[in-house]
């Protein structure tokens, strides 16, 4: 019983990507309103998702990692489009993906890292959707660019010190 119970998050999870082709068609229409819909529809999916999980309790290392694999798919997807649209540089879209990468390596050789900006980092590229989307001009391609990169090196930042803090206690 309890193994379908970890299908329900799971299947939450899924309707991110269910919804990433209708994201693209409104988009492609100019429905910035419908995009927005499909933005917020995806961003309470991904806290419903955890929700139900501990409330089911019915989380597991699978139902983590699919989550966050299900917000990478989704973010990487709209900024793939923005990418070539030419409001962004196809290197912030490597960057999205080791930002992704190293949470997984990470999480996997330590259960708990201290990375108070890297749990951050999907709410921000969530919120730089939203700010290309209402407002498309350079200045907030610009803005949302360095943003995201400042994030991530700040994240790195703090992985590694934790990390390195991790590493000595166990010698």
């Amino acid at each position: 019983m309890m193994k379908h119970l970890s299908l329900i998050p799971a299947a939450i999870s899924s309707l991110r990507i269910a919804f990433l082709p209708l994201f693209f068609y409104f988009y492609s229409k100019s429905d910035i309103i419908a995009c927005l819909v499909v933005l917020a529809f995806s961003a309470a999916t991904d806290f419903l998702d955890g929700y139900i999980a501990r409330k089911l309790r019915a989380t597991s290392l699978f139902g983590t990692y699919y989550d966050a694999a299900t917000d990478f798919i989704f973010v990487v997807g709209i900024f793939a489009v923005f990418s070539a649209k030419g409001y962004y540089p196809i290197w912030l879209l490597v960057l999205i993906t080791i930002s992704f990468v190293l949470f997984l390596t990470t999480g996997q050789y330590v259960k708990k890292i201290y990375d108070p900006i890297g749990k951050y980092i999907g709410s921000a590229l969530y919120i730089g959707i939203v700010l290309t989307l209402l407002f498309p001009a350079q200045e907030m391609f610009s803005f949302v660019q360095f943003a995201f990169v400042g994030f991530f090196l700040i994240s790195i930042g703090s992985r590694i010190v934790s990390l390195a803090k991790k590493t000595s206690r166990a010698m």
